[in-house]
């Protein structure tokens, strides 16, 4: 009898030793962007996969000497993480905020209402389009506007300094699908 028992505590170890269970790892969460969405407040959007609702309950914002709870959740297609700063967030725009999701820290800024929005909802195009905006390029007297690829307005930005780098542009639309440049 208490070979059986010992023999079955052992077999148990091993079973739960080898992690026969349905856990799944979770993947770092990385900040895709920040910005103020008219009727939302602010919103801040993460790259994450493996995360489940539960798992990022109890977000919080410190900002102005004092923190500030956020409302997350996750997508529907379990890929990204939104989260939602409602109350008065707005007076610290420009500043420093610190996030707390999940167990990590991410250091943003705070978005005001009057900076450029962009939907949370990434920008879907037709086959053949891509998603970007115009900018208005001055090349020192000769001007021009170019459509440039970019999914949301910081990677438009991003792209636009790489290709005009020692010229004066600015974004002058909204993202929209169009040609991509060849």
């Amino acid at each position: 009898m208490k070979k059986s028992l010992l023999l079955l505590m052992v077999l148990a170890f091993f079973v739960s030793a080898l992690g026969v269970s349905r856990a799944q790892a979770a993947d770092w969460i990385s900040f895709a962007e920040g910005a103020y969405v008219e009727g939302k407040g602010i919103v801040f959007i993460f790259d994450a996969t493996g995360y489940r609702n539960k798992d990022v309950k109890g977000a919080s914002i410190y900002v102005g000497s004092d923190f500030y709870d956020l409302f997350c959740w996750v997508t529907e297609d379990k890929e990204h993480i939104v989260c939602n700063a409602q109350g008065g967030l707005t007076q610290f725009a420009g500043q420093t905020a610190i996030i707390y999701l999940a167990g990590q820290i991410f250091y943003v800024t705070i978005p005001g209402a009057g900076s450029p929005t962009e939907d949370a909802a990434p920008l879907v195009c037709d086959f053949g389009l891509v998603p970007g905006a115009d900018v208005f390029v001055d090349f020192g007297g000769f001007t021009d506007t170019f459509f440039v690829p970019g999914s949301t307005l910081a990677q438009v930005q991003s792209q636009a300094e790489s290709w005009f780098a020692g010229s004066a542009f600015e974004i002058v639309s909204g993202l929209y699908c169009g040609l991509e440049p060849s």
